[in-house]
């Protein structure tokens, strides 16, 4: 049980192998009905991060992913972009600067050539998800060590059963007459007979 939700605590993180020729080819910048959208265009989803430094500037790194030669940006409806840059950050990574009003609120979208437009995953969702799955991890543990004190315990109930047997078993064998007691009583009567006939003889003589 525990492996399986581990399992699926990683595929929800997103934790796959992304191929190494992925390249970021273009990023736009759209304004829909006053909601801002940053559409970054690869080859294949990557995994992204978004810092916010204030509402009007984040930094978005993409990981396992590199910008293509002939990168190009777009502002669609929107002119209130003030600025955006893209900078390979080593290993693969990139790093992409966009300040702009209410930046922060915007939704990130992936379009690739194999699938549709797809909301991103950015890390302030991984970090509620990641506080999610710790949370139920901790409410399994929690619930299995209850269940495994509630069980009664056979083996424990059977030995107090048998020790209560056996000091029952002790309390009839000590109130009950011993042997030796019924010996000595009826020797005190054979000697106290033989007495009384002994004297009854001795009178009968005189």
């Amino acid at each position: 049980m525990l492996k399986k939700i581990i399992l699926t605590i990683l595929i929800l993180l997103g934790m796959e192998v992304y191929a190494s020729d992925n390249y970021l080819n273009s990023v736009v910048i759209s304004n829909n009905d006053g909601k801002a959208s940053i559409i970054l265009r690869t080859d294949e989803i990557t995994r992204i991060n978004k810092e916010v430094e204030s509402a009007d500037k984040i930094i978005i790194t993409l990981k396992g992913i590199t910008q293509s030669p002939s990168i190009n940006t777009f502002y669609k409806d929107t002119s209130a972009v003030s600025g955006l840059i893209i900078q390979n950050d080593g290993n693969n990574d990139i790093k992409i600067y966009i300040e702009a009003p209410e930046i922060s609120k915007a939704d990130i979208v992936f379009e690739t050539p194999d699938s549709a437009p797809l909301k991103a995953n950015t890390g302030a969702d991984k970090s509620k998800l990641v506080w999610g799955a710790a949370v139920m991890l901790l409410l399994l543990i929690v619930m299995r060590r209850s269940t495994k004190i509630d069980e009664p315990d056979v083996n424990e109930i059977i030995k107090e059963r048998e020790k209560a047997l056996y000091q029952n078993f002790q309390k009839e064998v000590a109130s009950l007459p011993s042997i030796n007691y019924k010996l000595k009583s009826y020797r005190k009567h054979v000697l106290k007979g033989e007495t009384i006939r002994s004297y009854a003889s001795s009178n009968a003589r005189i």
